[in-house]
């Protein structure tokens, strides 16, 4: 018997930060949600139109209190204490997976190992396996990067622009938001990319951010704008040196956390306000260090 609690989702922003990180079991009655591929996260749409990519893996909901319910065509997010008592059902919105990922390019390639739909941007991850997970160094939560196989070939221009119209023929997403795995050259990993965003800036009109790791010199930060770039994120990952020194040996050892902080003081000086940012991941580090971050 379902024993019901009242606790109404007041703020969808806090919900948000605790099924980021705890992720959410999938009820049966909502198994078809994980039916893809679990290892990826669930987009889900909160009260409010807060979104989140949910984790649904065994390995990070095993201890979640919540739970994703659905009834029909609705579906229903609780949270369940070790009592069994849930908390007031609040409805959600799973975002469906765009149907480009069915599709292959010309190549054959399928489209979704060249990109995937994160909230309004399309993350396109043309390059190779991880720079640091190649190294022995990847860094120890990543589940995206450190899993390609390191004999992957880069994706070729043509087999991109497939996939950019496709998405955008299905309006699937709003922008392009480029990613690279190369460090080990003076340039982060942005000339790798040039090729790319330049193809898809001809081809067109949209906002076009890139993540990649900071470059030896100030000049490729520079060069990153007239490339055409509108947003640049150079990741830390981590703000707490320590913390960072275990979870993300690659980055502390290879690059360095002060090259990072460098970088990203340089770029907000030079790109438009807002458009310069570094993500850091929640629950490894205190809440005080990430928010001093």
């Amino acid at each position: 018997m379902l024993v019901l609690r009242r606790h109404v989702m007041t703020h969808p922003p806090h919900w948000k930060l605790e099924l980021a990180v705890r992720g959410a079991r999938l009820d049966p009655s909502a198994a078809r949600l994980g039916a893809g591929d679990t290892a990826r996260p669930l987009e889900v749409v909160l009260p409010d139109a807060v979104r989140v990519d949910v984790p649904i893996d065994e390995h990070h909901t095993a201890g979640s209190p919540f739970v994703l319910l659905a009834n029909g065509r609705r579906h229903f997010l609780v949270r369940r204490d070790a009592g069994g008592a849930d908390s007031a059902p609040v409805e959600v919105r799973p975002v469906p997976r765009p149907t480009f990922y069915e599709r292959r390019t010309s190549r054959g390639t399928p489209m979704a190992r060249v990109a995937t739909v994160r909230g309004s941007h399309l993350l396109v991850c043309p390059s190779t396996a991880c720079g640091f997970s190649v190294q022995g160094t990847p860094c120890r939560f990543c589940v995206e990067g450190a899993r390609l196989p390191a004999d992957r070939e880069a994706v070729p221009v043509a087999d991109v622009l497939e996939v950019v119209r496709a998405a955008f023929d299905e309006g699937a997403c709003e922008l392009v938001y480029f990613n690279t795995s190369h460090y080990e050259s003076e340039d982060g990993g942005i000339a790798f990319l040039a090729p790319y965003i330049e193809a898809v800036r001809r081809h067109f009109d949209t906002l076009i951010a890139a993540q990649v790791h900071p470059p030896r010199t100030t000049a490729w930060i520079d060069r990153t704008y007239a490339l055409g770039v509108d947003a640049v994120s150079y990741n830390l990952e981590l703000f707490d040196p320590d913390v960072l020194n275990r979870h993300c040996i690659g980055r502390a050892r290879y690059i360095g956390r002060e090259r990072y902080l460098e970088a990203l003081a340089h770029a907000a000086k030079v790109f438009p306000s807002g458009t310069v940012w570094t993500d850091l991941v929640l629950g490894l580090e205190t809440a005080d260090s990430t928010m001093a971050g």
